[in-house]
């Protein structure tokens, strides 16, 4: 499984186990987005040989999710990106998306104000990995 093919299984599962919240992949559209949503975000991400042949059999894709609040509260928008991030790190425990393996929490950035955008705007990033069988 690779990156894009990765994205496209976390954007369903999420949909389906995070109800109440718009799940975007690979960007959010233009235009005034929901007061809080979800992005996922993946790259190819390493490769590996099983064998001591050196041949290429496994791929890891890294995958991103930010979850976002854009509560004019800060408080109360911290609290909710961090909520979505902690439905989305359950969503996706012990995982397999078409794969013997599961998906791997890498690691978490706690939810933090975004200075650069005029609006009050809150993210909680969620990183992991997939090791998969090389396409």
């Amino acid at each position: 499984m690779n990156g894009l093919e990765l994205a496209d299984a976390v954007k369903t599962r999420l949909t389906a186990q995070i109800t109440g919240r718009t799940i975007y992949k690979g960007g959010v559209p233009d235009g005034a987005p929901p007061p809080r949503y979800i992005v996922v975000w993946t790259s190819e991400g390493d490769e590996e040989s099983a064998r001591a042949s050196g041949t290429v059999s496994i791929q890891t894709p890294t995958l991103w999710v930010t979850c976002v609040s854009r509560n004019v509260a800060p408080e109360q928008a911290g609290r909710e990106s961090g909520a979505d991030a902690a439905a989305v790190r359950r969503a996706l425990r012990n995982w397999r998306p078409q794969t013997r393996w599961a998906v791997k929490a890498e690691s978490s950035q706690p939810a933090r104000r975004d200075e650069s955008i005029s609006t009050t705007t809150f993210m909680a990033v969620e990183q992991f990995s997939l090791r998969s069988t090389a396409a």
